[in-house]
């Protein structure tokens, strides 16, 4: 799994969630989508700046040395700042709970669907030269 895997992914849940923002008002309220929306976002930088940490922290044995300044800063913003943000939201807001755990759960989803998809790619071949159901086949 490389970096491209994971800033796909972030991209195709923001697509995702700003493709479901307007059925969400439609159909389940304000205080779902909000909920929704602030948990897909939550989780989404989360992912983010938990992939600069890693990235930056580890590298490949002929690359050098790693970059501490990037990490710490993503790792700071991560964890006191993210995390202190979720807890004022989930506490003061008037947002569903099940929206937001919804939110939270978009990219985990989009993260299965995509290895899923990889995985049946690579492994189970549709260019097959096999014919069923063939008459003229002898």
């Amino acid at each position: 799994m490389n970096g491209d895997f994971i800033k796909r992914s972030l991209r195709v849940s923001i697509i995702v969630t700003l493709l479901f923002v307007p059925f969400l008002f439609l159909y389940l309220g304000q205080s779902a989508t909000w909920g929704f929306i602030a948990g897909a976002a939550w989780n989404i930088l989360n992912v983010y700046l938990l992939s600069q940490v890693i990235t930056q922290l580890v590298v490949p044995a002929n690359a050098g040395h790693a970059d501490k300044g990037p990490a710490a800063l993503a790792g700071l913003l991560k964890f006191p700042v993210l995390y202190g943000l979720g807890y004022v939201f989930v506490r003061y807001a008037n947002a569903s709970v099940y929206g937001i755990m919804a939110g939270f759960s978009l990219i985990l989803i989009v993260f299965v669907l995509k290895a899923l998809g990889i995985y049946i790619y690579r492994n189970i071949s549709y260019r097959d030269n096999r014919s069923y159901g063939s008459s003229t086949q002898q």
